[in-house]
């Protein structure tokens, strides 16, 4: 899936409950596919053929969904895959925002991203379906009145441990439990998600996100090379296989991942550290190279029926800043302490991103804890 992942802004609510009316569709209809103007493309134009290529997170788009968008629009949807924002990132930068019509990043990227100039201009409010939008998800810090975004999924990133096997005297409850995790635990797993792995080791040291001061970043380094002998893997891709497997039973997780490992394995516990997580949303955009605009459009707004929406929140088990979304959940997803965060944790909040010195140094950190 963040997936995930990344640093977020103070935009999100936990799940709470919107009566908004429907806006219904409209808009003109076209079979062409439009053509971007590599910065700006505010109407909006319904396609009825053609295709749209959608490059998300891995395991973070249902199938039956792209059969149905299919079958409502007769567009076909190809889906492709990466595993962190920043290979996103790296992606658009080296294509000039070529090559997929829509991509999915997490909110601090969404802002990169548009100040860099690879997304569209699209003024997503004012799309039939735009008046879906509850109002806290529409001004967010990282896309003021969404001019370049829509929302799609929101959750936390923390971790999460197999009851099983680490017994209860052992059982982790901070981020410092998990940097030194017991030996009951084994080997963990860490996303391959340079922000989440560094700001998450900040917490336990002390120091501020973002910071340039040298003890503070050295800190961090410390703690993230002491960990490394004790990890099994740095990949964001098959957490969910290998914690509700038994592979390992202490991971970095998204929410979600931790409740659908869960339905396999109740042994699965996601845990609320007393240091905090952080709260991320990700959203659709349309990257300022796109070929099939109109397509793109069309997909977005199908997107934001809640009807459609919430297929993809019963199946990610996540969050979405839709109204009408709350009464589709599956019951049992609704009442899940995963993806509904607990009345009493007041420490899943948003992040705000890191400026190009500041990530700078976190990727130095990041690079000599991979090697």
């Amino acid at each position: 899936m963040m997936r995930k992942s990344g640093t977020r802004g103070a935009v999100i609510a936990a799940v709470a409950v919107g009566t908004l009316a429907l806006t219904a569709c409209g808009g003109g209809v076209t079979d062409g596919a439009g053509e971007g103007d590599g910065a700006s493309s505010t109407e909006f134009v319904e396609a009825t053929s053609g295709e749209v290529n959608l490059y998300t997170w891995s395991d973070y788009y249902p199938e039956e969904l792209v059969t149905k968008f299919k079958e409502d629009t007769g567009i076909t949807l190809n889906v492709d895959y990466y595993d962190s924002n920043e290979s996103l990132e790296a992606k658009l930068r080296a294509s000039d925002g070529a090559g997929y019509d829509v991509v999915v990043p997490s909110d601090y990227m969404v802002q990169i991203l548009a100040e860099s100039g690879l997304l569209m201009k699209i003024d997503a409010a004012k799309f039939p379906n735009g008046g879906n939008i509850k109002p806290e998800f529409l001004d967010v810090y990282f896309d003021e009145g969404r001019q370049y975004s829509t929302p799609y999924l929101y959750g936390t990133t923390s971790f999460a441990y197999n009851s099983d096997v680490i017994p209860e005297s052992e059982a982790p409850t901070s981020w410092a439990d998990y940097f030194n995790p017991p030996a009951s635990a084994g080997k963990v797993g860490i996303m391959n998600d340079m922000t989440e792995g560094v700001n998450n080791a900040m917490r336990v040291t002390g120091g501020e996100f973002c910071t340039t001061d040298g003890a503070e970043l050295q800190a961090v380094q410390d703690l993230l090379v002491d960990f490394k002998p004790k990890v099994a893997t740095i990949n964001s891709d098959g957490i969910l296989e290998r914690m509700a497997g038994g592979e390992q039973a202490m991971a970095m997780i998204w929410n979600g991942a931790a409740y659908r490992a869960s339905l396999d394995n109740p042994a699965i516990k996601y845990v609320y550290p007393t240091e905090g997580i952080a709260l991320w949303q990700d959203n659709f955009t349309i990257p300022s190279g796109a070929k099939n605009v109109d397509q793109a459009k069309t997909f977005m707004n199908w997107m934001m029926d809640p009807e459609n929406m919430a297929v993809a929140v019963n199946f990610q088990a996540y969050g979405s800043g839709l109204t009408g979304i709350e009464e589709l959940m599956d019951p049992e997803l609704a009442a899940s302490p995963a993806i509904t965060i607990p009345a009493d944790y007041k420490l899943a909040l948003p992040v705000a991103p890191c400026n190009n010195e500041e990530l700078s140094n976190y990727s130095k950190i990041w690079e000599t804890f991979k090697g």
